[in-house]
């Protein structure tokens, strides 16, 4: 069997990783190609999951927009896939790359198999341009594997064939195993995990989250550690909104294993992160979801908290979480860190 793996963000290879090891183990030497959609985060976990990619399109460019980002990555994928014809793509999630890759894959007539399906918030700008690009990607999907029944239940709402969809749990959690947990420091204060890069956010909506933030970081007894996103435009906003304080650490992305520790680490997590809001849950973390939607609704108000771009309602929940002292449990509502495995025995049969 000849399978192509299609990935080119961080997210991306965090969640394939775990499959295309999964595939070596099993015999099978796929094909990887690297779109090159993030670059710089994606050099350190080639190395932790010590897999590499066979081909790296390089398709970003300065001031790069949607339309010729997506052009280029389905040109460059096309090419690929009709040199190497494999029997299964594999695409995961809703990035441009995701998309690109479908639709290479479908005008190859070559069968797709979709990762983490069926997430749905039903507005097409929220969270934009992904909701697009999964509902798409979905039209032309072989197999659809999901991470809840949630989402499968959303795909059979769409009419999509039951016989072609699977809950098989979210891969992202299997890859957590490869990482070793750090030492336990003990602190005198409460520890909160800041992440923020999506589009939806830029603008009103950061200047919002940077203000709650504002005042947590003078609330007392806390400490923020906010690995920042290296996009312009969140850069940008801390510099204009967000002001200096001995209680804030901003520090450069972290590496995948030092993201996973601080989240083990944390009180509490305030995140746009579609892939924190299953990672938390996983490791019984509380999150505050900074987002007006979201697409993961199992946890919503168990130990995942909406608050979207309202700076009293962040601080609120934040505060709350850090000072009525529950505390939350693994939950596995969205993998149990094998799914991997039934993905390729269900690819197998």
């Amino acid at each position: 069997m000849k399978l192509a793996f299609v990935l080119g963000t961080r997210p991306e290879i965090i969640k394939m990783a775990p499959l295309i090891q999964e595939a070596y183990k099993r015999g099978i030497s796929p094909t990887v190609i690297n779109t090159g959609q993030h670059r710089e985060l994606l050099y350190p976990l080639w190395d932790f999951f010590g897999i590499k990619a066979h081909y790296n399109l390089d398709i970003m460019r300065e001031g790069q927009d949607l339309s010729n980002t997506f052009a280029r990555a389905i040109s460059s994928i096309s090419q690929v896939l009709e040199h190497h014809n494999p029997d299964w793509t594999f695409v995961q999630g809703d990035t441009t790359t995701t998309f690109a890759g479908a639709t290479a894959a479908y005008y190859n007539k070559i069968k797709v198999a979709h990762i983490e399906a069926g997430m749905r918030t039903h507005d097409l700008f929220s969270p934009y341009p992904e909701e697009g690009n999964r509902q798409m990607v979905s039209r032309i999907a072989n197999l659809h594997f999901c991470a809840t029944p949630s989402n499968r239940d959303s795909l059979v709402s769409e009419g999509i064939d039951q016989d072609a969809i699977h809950v098989v749990g979210n891969t992202g959690l299997d890859s957590m195993a490869y990482v070793k947990p750090s030492d336990v420091e003990v602190k005198k204060w409460k520890t909160i995990l800041l992440t923020l890069h999506r589009r939806e956010s830029f603008g009103k909506g950061i200047e919002k989250i940077l203000t709650a933030i504002n005042y947590l970081a003078d609330y007392g007894g806390i400490k923020i550690i906010f690995p920042m996103h290296p996009n312009p435009n969140v850069r940008e906003a801390v510099a204009k909104f967000l002001k200096p304080s001995e209680a804030i650490n901003i520090c450069n992305p972290l590496e995948y294993p030092d993201f996973v520790n601080k989240m083990r680490e944390a009180d509490v997590i305030l995140s746009d992160s579609g892939g924190v809001q299953e990672e938390a849950p996983f490791l019984g973390k509380p999150v505050v979801v900074l987002r007006e939607k979201t697409e993961r609704t199992e946890t919503i108000g168990k130990s995942s908290f909406l608050a979207g771009f309202d700076a009293a309602d962040i601080i609120n929940k934040t505060v709350s979480l850090l000072t009525e002292g529950k505390i939350f449990q693994p939950d596995f509502v969205y993998g149990d860190g094998k799914s991997s495995q039934r993905i390729l025995d269900i690819i197998n049969k």
